[in-house]
């Protein structure tokens, strides 16, 4: 599964990733397979928000291979 990354997360690892998953596939899965796979990312990724199309969504939330899943890490600045 695709899965699209921001701010400090593509800065890490990239702008895009595929993430083997099974289907249909939780965020929170996701999200531990991500961290698995990259493991840089783990405190970023923890804080992060997952986003399905304009809405953003809890680990408890079943994605289809159809959803694209972003994680927007969190933003601080003024």
């Amino acid at each position: 599964m695709r899965i699209l990354l921001h701010g400090r997360l593509a800065d890490g690892v990239g702008r895009q990733v595929d993430v083997d998953a099974p289907d249909p596939c939780s965020v929170g899965e996701l999200r531990r397979r991500l961290a698995s796979s990259y493991p840089r990312t783990g405190e970023t990724l923890d804080r992060s928000r997952a986003c399905i199309g304009s809405a953003l969504v809890g680990d408890d939330f079943v994605v289809t291979p159809a959803e694209q899943v972003e994680f927007l890490p969190p933003v601080s600045g003024g």
